[in-house]
């Protein structure tokens, strides 16, 4: 479930005192008023709040949250004349786990609706769904580094294919789709950070035409470096499983409900991190505006 969340990948990551509160509310409500509202129509339904807990989306909420809060040298690094103490500011607006989670748990609720979760919240009590889970969360938090996120990949590359856990691996990413649904998030993403950064300047840098050729050219980029995660995160995340116990979660991965549960996934991610992106851009670009630093 976990490794749904690399669909927020960003063009901004790799360029990208005291702060007025007031200034960062306009970017904060963009995330927080939506999700709120829709919250009071359903989102705390007791079977999503119990297959939320059941997927430990508490606990996936606080290391989301905390990758994104991580990111303000990224911010710094990039040059644009504003204090670290602004960025962080807005990073730690931004990645509000309490934040995240009613937004999550919204979009959870729509993609789900008339579906049956029971099986779902079976599979997940289970003994093997509840390590599944604890094992997606620990890899997680250990590849928040390009030395982790490049040993995972080389634990990858140094399996032999014709092994049986080489196969399920395999046929664990392509049941599930991974790798193109969290392409299409990562482009989703990019597209949303431009339109919030264009959004706060007043005008448009270049035409939607031009932004989606621009982003979509990036396209074989992005999906070597989701391979590379997705596939080196199966190979650590699942490698105390026997391939018996492997082979059980592929099974249900392929079933209605683990399909359905997938689906819902990728739409509740792709829709929060969407939400991100473009707070970000709209931040980014206020920030520059107020300590007058680089131009857009």
């Amino acid at each position: 479930m976990i490794e749904h969340a690399r669909s927020f990948r960003g063009a901004w990551l790799t360029r990208a005192m005291t702060f007025v509160a007031t200034a960062m509310m306009a970017v904060t409500m963009a995330l927080s008023v939506p999700y709120a509202a829709q919250a009071e129509s359903g989102a705390q339904d007791a079977d999503i709040e119990a297959l939320l807990q059941v997927l430990l989306f508490p606990d996936v909420s606080k290391v989301l949250c905390d990758e994104g809060r991580g990111m303000v040298d990224d911010f710094v690094e990039a040059g644009y004349g504003v204090p670290k103490p602004a960025w962080q500011n807005m990073l730690d607006r931004l990645y509000d786990p309490e934040t995240m989670a009613t937004a999550f748990r919204s979009e959870m609720s729509k993609a789900l609706e008339g579906a049956d979760l029971t099986p779902m919240v079976a599979f997940y009590t289970t003994d093997l769904g509840q390590t599944i889970a604890q094992l997606e969360l620990d890899t997680r938090k250990a590849m928040t580094g390009d030395a982790a996120q490049a040993a995972a990949g080389e634990a990858w590359a140094a399996l032999d294919p014709g092994t049986k856990r080489a196969k399920l691996i395999e046929d664990y990413v392509q049941t599930n789709d991974l790798v193109e649904m969290n392409v299409v998030g990562a482009m989703n993403s990019d597209i949303a950070y431009y339109r919030g950064l264009w959004t706060m300047t007043g005008s448009d840098v270049m035409s939607e035409s031009d932004l989606m050729r621009e982003i979509w050219s990036t396209e074989p980029e992005v999906r070597a470096d989701v391979s590379e995660w997705v596939y080196g995160f199966s190979t650590l995340a699942y490698d105390s499983l026997s391939d018996e116990e492997f082979a059980r979660y592929v099974e249900f991965s392929r079933s209605e409900a683990g399909r359905q549960l997938n689906f819902a996934l990728f739409a509740a991610f792709d829709a929060v991190y969407a939400d991100l992106s473009r707070g970000l851009g709209a931040g980014t670009s206020m920030l520059m505006q107020m300590y007058d630093g680089e131009q857009l």
